[in-house]
């Protein structure tokens, strides 16, 4: 074969491999786990209070948590919210098992939150994570990056929280706050948690990975 003919033959069957590949991959799914009318896709533990109006999920304080129907492995999960007081306090729940604790609180007790309360300062801060039973995992934040990306009571806020394998991360306005590794709950429902305080939530969806 001419060289000229080899390179053309080689070059068409990269191309042709690269198609191939590409269609068998195909678009990552994206899961809305809210649609601005309804709590469908969620179950109500424990007497949460939560309701929906005017396009947004509302969260008005008490105990409980809602839960996600559906358990997810590797995603990103996208949240639009915004805290109607200041100092609400609530709680982003991740790879988190179905069942709660027995007591006043009735919150999950095998998983991972992502603090999702009003404030910068002290232990836990907005964007930083704690420990709800899962086994025991590796945590940093950068609180330098959580003060330049807050935004004022009042004001929308969007988390990106993303789990692939043992590991998972937590950006709050495009900024990454949170890594974390070491994460032995490999799947588990999400939830939102109620506490004192009130949040809305207008946009919740789930990027399969």
């Amino acid at each position: 074969m001419y060289p000229i003919m080899k390179n053309c033959f080689y070059s068409i069957a990269v191309v042709a491999i690269g198609v191939v590949l590409c269609s068998c991959s195909g678009p990552r799914e994206v899961v809305s786990l809210f649609d601005g009318k309804s709590l469908a896709n969620w179950e109500i533990q424990n007497g949460g209070k939560f309701s929906v109006a005017d396009g947004v999920l509302k969260v008005d304080k008490g105990v409980g948590w809602l839960r996600s129907v559906d358990t997810f492995s590797d995603f990103t999960l996208t949240m639009e919210f915004r805290f109607l007081e200041t100092g609400s306090n609530s709680g982003i729940f991740v790879r988190t098992g179905p069942t709660s604790n027995d007591d006043e609180s009735g919150w999950p007790n095998n998983g991972y939150q992502v603090q999702c309360m009003d404030t910068i300062e002290g232990t836990y801060p907005l964007a930083t994570m704690i420990p709800y039973g899962a086994p025991p995992f590796e945590h940093e934040s950068d609180l330098v990056a959580l003060r330049s990306a807050y935004r004022p009571t009042g004001e929308w806020q969007v988390y990106e929280i993303s789990c692939k394998g043992e590991e998972m991360s937590v950006s709050l306005n495009g900024a990454l706050i949170t890594t974390a590794t070491s994460i032995k709950n490999l799947s588990g429902h999400i939830g939102i948690q109620c506490e004192p305080g009130v949040l809305e939530f207008r946009k919740i969806e789930v990027d399969i990975l």
